[in-house]
């Protein structure tokens, strides 16, 4: 076979294997980023209830 053919293969192959990493990015990302927004509004209510404990304490 000649070397276009294998050329031609070769960069089938080569965008097919992008388009699978491009997927495992997004949806990657997008799973943890999903994960992270939820720690950090538990965060952010702990936050919130020490200081709103901390000034009933005070009071």
């Amino acid at each position: 076979m000649s070397g276009v053919y294998w050329g031609i293969v070769t960069g089938l192959v080569a965008m097919v294997g992008t388009l699978f990493v491009c997927i495992d990015i997004v949806y990657g990302a997008g799973g943890g980023s999903s994960d992270s927004p939820a720690e950090g509004f538990g965060e952010s209510n702990q936050t919130v209830g020490s200081p709103s404990t901390g000034s009933r304490q005070a009071a």
